[in-house]
C-alpha cells in the first residue's frame, strides 16, 4: 500500500505543469466538474474467470474535478498536445454484485485516480481523443487461503488501477459538455502480493461535464517554441522495487500466504538522442539484483536443482522511447535479458517491457536530476514489479 500511495503522490505532483507560468491551478477559469457512469464487462483473460463467476457485468459511477489548459496560458507544451485536461477522480465499481460460485467472492472497487484527457481531433463543438487513468483502488474482497481460495485475481486489498480509453464529446453550451466513453480497465497488485492474475474489463458509458467558466474557442495562437537540449544525452540511474513470486505460493501452498516481498535493485545507464522537443530515443543497459527462492522452488516442484546453477544477478539491454511534456517524460522500454540464472520453475521470460514516468528537476551546472517510477512486465501482460528510480541526466 505504501508503494502504491507513493506513486499516486508523485503523479499528483503533475498538476502544476499543465499550465503556463503564473497560472493558478484552482482558478475557476481552468476548472471543471464531471460525473460519469459506465457498464463494465469482466473478460475471461486467463481462462479461469468462468470457474469463479456466474455473471460478468458491473456498473461504475464516479466524479472528477478537472483542470484545463487554455491558449491564454501561453504554454507551448499545452498547445503542442492540443490543450489537455488533467483531473482528480473518485469512482465506485459494484463488482461485488457479480454472482460467483459457492465458496468464493469478488469485491467492490473504490478508485482514487488521476485522469488525463487529450483532444486529437476537434471540429466545431465536437472532439475525440484518448483518456488515461492511473491511481489506486481499495477492494472489499481478496484472496484468502481459508475462505476465498478460488479468487486468484487479487492478493491485496489495495491495488493499482489503470484505465485507457477513448472519449467522444460535444460542447452543447459554453458551460456544458456531453460525452460517450469506451475503456479497457485493469486492476493489479503489481506483484507486490500474490496471487495476482488481475481483473480486466471492457467498459462503455457516458459523462457530463460542467465548466466553471465559458471555454476559449480560439486555439489559433502563435507561441514561441521552447529551447530543448538537442543531441545526445546520458542517463545514469538507480531503481528499487520488489515483487512476490506466485510460484512460491504454488510450491508451498496456501499456508505460505502472504508470500514474502522480495527486494529488487537496479543500476542502469542510457544514451538517448533528443531529436524533437517532444521525442527522444535511446539504448540502455542494466544490472539487476533480485532476492529470490529459485533453488527452493525447484526442489519443491521439480525435486531437483538446476544444473546450470542460480544467480540473484541479471543483466539486460533495452530500447527506450521517451515522450516529453515540459519537465515530465513518459517512457516505454523493450528489453532483453542477456544473463540470468533463475532455475527450472521461475518463468521470467527472455524479454521485458516497462512503461514509466520521470520528473526532471531544475538543471544544475553539470546535469539535471530526475525522479521516476515504472511498471516492469513480462510477456506484455504479466506484471513483474513496480520500480522507483532516481538519476542524473547530462
Amino acid at each position: 500500500m505504501k508503494k502504491l500511495l507513493l506513486a499516486f503522490i508523485v503523479l499528483s505532483g503533475t498538476l502544476p505543469v499543465f499550465a503556463g507560468p503564473g497560472t493558478t491551478i484552482f482558478n475557476k477559469e481552468h476548472m471543471n466538474v464531471s460525473v460519469h457512469s459506465r457498464y463494465q464487462h469482466m473478460l475471461d483473460w486467463h481462462g479461469i474467470y468462468n470457474d469463479m463467476l456466474n455473471s460478468s457485468g458491473s456498473v461504475l459511477t464516479g466524479v472528477q474535478v478537472g483542470f484545463d489548459t487554455h491558449p491564454s496560458d501561453s504554454s507551448w507544451w499545452s498547445d503542442a498536445y492540443n490543450y489537455p485536461s488533467l483531473s482528480l477522480g473518485f469512482s465506485y465499481d459494484n463488482a461485488g454484485s457479480m454472482r460467483t460460485k459457492p465458496g468464493t467472492s469478488i469485491g467492490d472497487f473504490y478508485n482514487l485516480y488521476l485522469a488525463a484527457e487529450f483532444d486529437f481531433f476537434r471540429a466545431g463543438i465536437f472532439s475525440v481523443g484518448p483518456v488515461l487513468e492511473l491511481g489506486m483502488s481499495y477492494t472489499t474482497e481478496k484472496y484468502s487461503p481459508r475462505r476465498n481460495v478460488e479468487n486468484q485475481f487479487i492478493g491485496s486489498k489495495v491495488v493499482a488501477n489503470l484505465a485507457a480509453g477513448v472519449e467522444a464529446a460535444a460542447r452543447v453550451s459554453p458551460h456544458w459538455e456531453l460525452a460517450l466513453t469506451g475503456y479497457f480497465v485493469h486492476h493489479s497488485t503489481g506483484m507486490t502480493q500474490v496471487p495476482n492474475l488481475g481483473t480486466n474489463q471492457l467498459a462503455a458509458g457516458a459523462k457530463v461535464k460542467y465548466y466553471m467558466a465559458p471555454q476559449e474557442t480560439d486555439r489559433k495562437i502563435s507561441l514561441e517554441k521552447p529551447a530543448f537540449p538537442k543531441g545526445l544525452r546520458w542517463n545514469i540511474y538507480t531503481a528499487f522495487g520488489g515483487h512476490s513470486c506466485d510460484w512460491e505460493l504454488i510450491a508451498k501452498g496456501p499456508e505460505a500466504y502472504p508470500v514474502k516481498f522480495r527486494l529488487r535493485a537496479i543500476l542502469g545507464v542510457e544514451a538517448s538522442w533528443r531529436y524533437h522537443r517532444m521525442l527522444s530515443t535511446g539504448l540502455g543497459i542494466e544490472g539487476n539484483y533480485a532476492d529470490n527462492a529459485y533453488r527452493e522452488m525447484d526442489l519443491l516442484l521439480r525435486g531437483q536443482e538446476d544444473p546450470e546453477g542460480y544467480s540473484p544477478f541479471h543483466t539486460s539491454v533495452h530500447l527506450i522511447q521517451n515522450l516529453h511534456y515540459a519537465d515530465f517524460s513518459v517512457n516505454f522500454a523493450l528489453g532483453v535479458y542477456t544473463f540470468k540464472k533463475t532455475g527450472l520453475v521461475e518463468d521470467m521470460s527472455k524479454c521485458f517491457q516497462r512503461v514509466g514516468m520521470r520528473y526532471h528537476l531544475p538543471p544544475f551546472k553539470t546535469g539535471q536530476a530526475f525522479l521516476g517510477f515504472g511498471m516492469r512486465t513480462h510477456y506484455f501482460d504479466r506484471s513483474y514489479c513496480l520500480e522507483y528510480s532516481a538519476g542524473i541526466t547530462f
